[in-house]
């Protein structure tokens, strides 16, 4: 997974974790779910 950094030099940048689907909410609020089907919200680079 990456995230967008909005840096010219360095844009995007690795983050740990692996998903099987991506959605992101009205509000901006990231979300994925895992191969085992558990559900987490992005909160920065901690997991949640």
């Amino acid at each position: 997974m990456y995230r967008y950094t909005g840096h010219d030099t360095n844009p995007w940048i690795g983050i740990p974790g692996k998903a099987e689907d991506i959605g992101v909410a009205a509000d901006g609020t990231v979300w994925h779910v895992n191969s085992a089907g558990g559900i987490y919200r992005y909160t920065g680079d901690q997991p949640s």
